[in-house]
C-alpha cells in the first residue's frame, strides 16, 4: 500500500496489476472453471449486484427469491421493482428443512410464465441452511429460467466446484471462509452469458464477451487483491474436503451437546447435507439480545444476534482456527445461562 500510495501510476499499473491474471487462474482452479469466467471484485454484494442490475428485464418480468436471502440482495431486487416495474416474489421458509424436494417444489409452484430468474442463497447466512442449488437449477433450466447463486457463505467452506451447481451466475466474498482480506470478492458467469450482462460500473465495451469488463473499478487496493493468492495457498494446504469436515465437526460438537441442555433450542439441522459451519441457537425465556449480551459480557464469546423475518437466533460460526476448547467453553456458557433463565 505504501508503494502504491507513493507512486500509483508506476507500482499499481506496471507492477502489481501484472499479478491479476495469475490470480484469476488460481481462483479458476479453485472454482473448477475457465479463468475467462472469473471476475475479481470486492465482495459478494458487488458481484451479485453486477448481475442483478446487469440483466435485461422488462416490466412485468419476474424474479423469485426468499425472505431469508441477504438484505443487500433483497434491496437490490426491490429497487429494480420500484424503478422498472419488474415483479419480485419472495418465498418464506421455516428452517431447518431436511428435505430437498420440499424446497424445490415450493420454488416450482411459484413459477409463472413471466418468471425469468431464481435467486438462490447457497448457504442461508442467518441459520446455515444449505439450499439444493443443483436440483433447483435443473428444475429451472427445464423451464427456460436462469439461476443466480449467492455463494458468500459457501465458497471456501464447502468442497464443491461452481459449474457442478449448474447455475448461470455465482457471486461470493472471499474474506469469509477463504480468509482472504476484507474487500475481496469474485464473480463467476457462465461463458455464454457474459455478453448479455451489462457492467455495474461503466466500461467502453459493455456488450463484450470478456469477463474483464466487470473489473473497471478504477483505483483500488492491489495489495488486498494480491493477498487472495496467499489465502488460496492456505486453503489448499489444509484441503477443501478436510476443511469442510473439520468445521462441520466443530459445529456439530457444540450443537449436539447444547440441544441436550434444558431450555436450549437449536435452529439448524445437524445433518451434513443441510448445514456445515453456521448454527442458530436460542434459550427459552430470553430475548436474542439478552443471550448475545450474556455470552459476550460474561464469557467473552463473540457471536451475532439475528432477528430477521421469522428467524430469531444467536448465530454461532466456528472456523478452522476454532479449537475444541473454544466450543467446550460455549457449551459450558450455554449450560450456565440456561440454568438462570426465566422459566415460563
Amino acid at each position: 500500500n505504501k508503494l502504491s500510495n507513493e507512486a500509483p501510476s508506476y507500482y499499481m499499473w506496471r507492477i502489481l496489476d501484472q499479478g491479476r491474471e495469475p490470480l484469476r487462474e488460481k481462483l479458476a482452479e479453485l472454482a473448477g472453471c475457465d479463468p475467462n469466467e472469473i471476475a475479481i471484485n470486492r465482495n459478494a454484494t458487488e458481484a451479485l449486484n453486477t448481475v442483478i442490475y446487469g440483466l435485461d428485464l422488462a416490466k412485468g418480468d419476474e424474479v423469485i427469491g426468499t425472505k431469508q436471502d441477504y438484505p443487500n440482495m433483497i434491496q437490490a431486487w426491490r429497487q429494480r421493482e420500484m424503478r422498472e416495474g419488474i415483479k419480485y416474489t419472495q418465498l418464506n421458509f421455516e428452517f431447518p428443512i431436511e428435505d430437498d424436494d420440499t424446497i424445490v417444489k415450493t420454488f416450482e409452484k411459484a413459477i409463472t410464465p413471466r418468471t425469468k430468474l431464481l435467486h438462490i442463497t447457497h448457504v442461508i447466512n442467518w441459520v446455515g441452511q444449505i439450499m439444493p442449488v443443483q436440483k433447483l437449477a435443473r428444475m429451472a433450466r427445464a423451464k427456460g429460467i436462469e439461476v443466480l447463486v449467492d455463494g458468500a457463505h459457501s465458497f471456501g467452506l464447502m468442497d464443491f466446484k461452481i459449474p457442478d451447481l449448474e447455475c448461470d451466475y455465482f457471486g461470493t466474498s472471499l474474506h469469509k471462509f477463504l480468509s482472504a482480506p476484507i474487500g475481496s470478492g469474485m464473480l463467476w458467469i457462465r461463458k455464454e452469458k457474459i455478453e448479455k450482462i451489462w457492467p455495474l460500473l461503466c466500461n467502453d465495451k459493455p456488450r463484450s464477451t470478456d469477463i474483464r469488463k466487470f473489473e473497471t473499478l478504477g483505483t483500488r487496493s492491489f495489495p488486498i487483491e494480491q493477498a487472495i493468492g496467499e489465502a488460496i495457498n492456505f486453503h489448499n494446504g489444509i484441503g477443501a474436503k478436510r476443511k469442510e469436515e473439520r468445521i462441520r465437526y466443530l459445529k456439530n460438537y457444540w450443537a449436539s451437546r447444547a440441544r441436550e441442555i434444558p431450555g436450549v433450542r437449536i435452529h439448524t439441522s445437524l445433518k451434513s447435507a443441510y448445514s456445515c459451519a453456521i448454527c442458530g441457537v436460542s434459550i427459552d425465556g430470553m430475548t436474542i439480545a439478552e443471550l448475545d449480551s450474556a455470552l459476550f459480557n460474561k464469557y467473552k464469546i463473540h457471536c451475532t444476534g439475528i432477528v430477521w423475518e421469522n428467524i430469531k437466533v444467536v448465530r454461532i460460526t466456528p472456523h478452522v482456527y476454532t479449537s475444541i476448547r473454544d466450543v467446550q467453553k460455549l457449551v459450558k456458557a450455554l449450560t450456565e445461562i440456561a440454568g438462570t433463565r426465566k422459566k415460563t
